[in-house]
């Protein structure tokens, strides 16, 4: 049976998880790094360090992710040189994906970073549709582009094979550093807001992602292409906006909203399994026009958010049809941040204390709850004989999501 981790960062950049079924917080051990902000999914905990870098800890299994790639050895008959890498003119290139559309000779593939390894060398595709080919793995058509098969006639005067390599990911249970690269090159400011969710988007492809990003100028920046066969995604592209952000927050489908350095909010809309990253921003008012809102939190169908006083509110109205809501509710209790796990379960630190409170009574049909209740237990290497109610002097608090332990 799967277990459930909330994730959560002290102020001396210390990250730990509490497991379900645990007793205790654990502390994540790192010899180097510190943390300022960690956000989890089932597969992974992306955060960002106190170099304001972005890490990636991608959780081992007994599944190792691999990924293979492939290209295409393509030759053409003639009477003097039998088959061969003489090619007309008008054909595709001597190597070629299956299309014959892109060059792609076996030196032209490389790692997409460090994090990877070759599992082995190249080799040839000795299987054809389920079947065995002649030794050498060759096809043979009558001509570029065709239908081919794995024997030879006597009007074959194309062959073609393929040649597989596969690259595994080696960076598991370990953060990863990502390569701050936008379309452009460098992107121009370091990060400070992260958020980690949309994998209720689509189901292919396998391990899907949305990664938020918020810069220290107030931009925001989402990640593309993180899949399963693609943890670390493929690079960062800028978002328009109507001000500056100073954090954000994803759901596990598609409620995106962040704070405005103003006090207001803004909720994206547009946001598709073909548009991941949606398509405009609609303004949304501070609960408190006098306080504006410095946290927000979404999950499935709530919005939670936090203004300047540490009051707070809880937004109604929420659902799939209609991401902005219809108003605001004051609920009891003064935190300094909240956040939103599994199940619409939320969790706060509190502004008194510095511990972590989870919301009592958090139903389908009373999303709001009934109470907050202090999380009462202590921390690894604590030698205290009483229990603590959380992390001394808490930073931030992450998700609570599934962990496959």
């Amino acid at each position: 049976m799967s277990v459930s981790l909330l994730w959560a960062v002290d102020v001396y950049g210390r990250v730990y998880s509490l497991s379900t079924g645990g007793q205790q917080w654990e502390q994540c051990h790192d010899a180097v790094l510190e943390f300022k902000r960690v956000t989890a999914v089932q597969q992974c905990c992306w955060g960002i360090a106190c170099d304001h870098h972005i890490y990636l800890n991608v959780h081992s299994s007994d599944v190792p992710i691999r990924y293979q790639e492939e290209t295409y050895e393509n030759q053409r008959w003639n009477p003097k040189d039998n088959f061969s890498d003489h090619l007309l003119p008008s054909d595709r290139w001597h190597w070629s994906d299956i299309t014959g559309l892109e060059h792609q000779p076996l030196d032209s593939f490389l790692l997409p970073s460090t994090n990877w390894e070759w599992e082995g060398d190249w080799y040839i595709d000795e299987n054809f549709g389920g079947e065995p080919t002649e030794k050498g793995g060759w096809t043979y058509a009558l001509d570029f582009p065709a239908t081919y098969t794995k024997d030879k006639k006597w009007n074959s005067c194309v062959r073609r094979r393929r040649w597989i390599r596969y690259r595994r990911y080696k960076a598991t249970d370990t953060w990863a550093k990502i390569p701050s690269e936008g379309h452009s090159g460098p992107l121009p400011d370091p990060f400070n807001d992260i958020s980690c969710g949309g994998w209720e988007i689509s189901e292919e492809p396998r391990g899907r992602l949305s990664l938020w990003a918020v810069s220290l100028q107030g931009k925001v920046w989402f990640r593309e292409g993180i899949h399963h066969h693609s943890p670390e995604g493929e690079g960062w592209e800028e978002v328009s906006l109507p001000g500056e952000v100073v954090q954000i927050s994803c759901g596990p489908g598609d409620l995106v909203w962040a704070v405005l350095w103003e006090g207001q909010l803004i909720v994206r809309e547009g946001i598709t399994r073909d548009c991941p990253q949606g398509s405009s921003w609609v303004v949304v008012d501070s609960p408190n026009p006098e306080a504006g809102a410095i946290h927000v939190a979404v999950g499935d169908n709530v919005v939670w958010a936090v203004t300047k006083d540490n009051k707070v509110w809880f937004r109604r109205g929420i659902n799939s049809h209609n991401p902005c809501g219809s108003g605001w509710i004051g609920m009891v209790g003064e935190m300094v941040m909240v956040n939103v796990g599994l199940n619409d379960q939320v969790w706060g630190i509190s502004c008194v204390d510095r511990a972590v409170y989870f919301r009592q009574g958090v139903t389908s049909s009373e999303l709001s709850g009934k109470a907050w209740k202090a999380v009462n237990v202590p921390r690894d290497g604590d030698i205290r004989s009483h229990s603590s109610a959380s992390i001394s002097s808490l930073h931030s608090v992450c998700l609570l999501f599934p962990c496959c332990c």
